[in-house]
């Protein structure tokens, strides 16, 4: 745990059951700040290639959108400067899998958000996801790019039908299949209290949302405990994936607040 400023952040990962690595990387701020003026920016990414591929992309991933984050031009807004970092990883990772034989063909998700005062900033690729809870109510705020998640929204699948489906864990975009990317962004108003939690699908993809939501109300006085919780959970369901939770509470002033 670290609390800084107007947020207190938490988080863990974890292997799985099944799995003889883990390719999931996060990203939260160092105890000490390389930049205290910034918003501050936490991501999770979920790698996939073979061999060392998955592990080599999601940290490549994490590393990049850090310091091209930190280093941006002082004129970027908050969202420019997320959406230029999450483009610079895509790039490296695709140069790094385009000249490293090894590497060849990995890829990851990038599921990142910066809060901006009273904002949270998201810059989002891949199927890891970003949830919004507030009071009793979890939203998802980012859009699955996979090719079940597609079904759905075009009514092809079910939600129950997409998650046993034999094709869900096939990405329809990711960072490192080309050299440029298009990065999904969408923005929160925060009131004092709510959650934000990022996930790879090792979590989501096991557990649905109304077991996270009875997760988070049960420990909302232990945010340690409950992302402990939360990936018990996914190894209760299995544990068929590597799993990575990152919470941000926010303790700061309402949107809107002149406090």
């Amino acid at each position: 745990m670290d609390v800084n400023r107007t947020v207190s952040y938490f988080c863990r990962t974890d292997i799985g059951l099944l799995r003889k690595q883990n390719e999931d990387n996060y990203y939260v701020p160092p105890a000490a700040e390389e930049a205290p003026h910034l918003p501050q920016l936490f991501a999770v990414a979920d790698g996939m290639g073979g061999h060392r591929g998955g592990k080599m992309a999601s940290q490549l991933a994490v590393d990049t959108l850090a310091s091209s984050y930190l280093t941006a031009p002082s004129d970027f807004s908050a969202e420019a400067r997320i959406v230029k970092a999450v483009q610079d990883a895509n790039l490296k990772v695709f140069e790094t899998s385009a000249t490293i034989p090894e590497y060849f063909g990995m890829g990851t998700t990038l599921t990142s958000v910066v809060v901006n005062g009273s904002e949270a900033i998201v810059g989002h690729v891949g199927d890891s996801r970003l949830y919004h809870f507030r009071k009793g109510r979890l939203t998802q705020v980012t859009l699955d790019h996979s090719l079940v998640a597609q079904a759905v929204r075009e009514g092809i699948l079910t939600a129950e039908q997409a998650r046993i489906h034999p094709q869900r864990n096939i990405i329809t975009k990711a960072l490192g299949t080309r050299s440029d990317i298009e990065v999904d962004t969408a923005h929160v108003a925060l009131e004092p209290g709510d959650l934000l939690l990022l996930s790879s699908d090792g979590l989501h993809g096991l557990v649905e949302d109304d077991e996270l939501k009875a997760v988070i109300e049960t420990n909302l006085e232990d945010p340690d405990r409950l992302v402990q919780d939360l990936v018990q959970a996914a190894l209760d369901h299995g544990g068929s994936d590597n799993v990575t939770v990152v919470l941000v509470r926010y303790d700061g002033p309402a949107a809107g607040s002149s406090q």
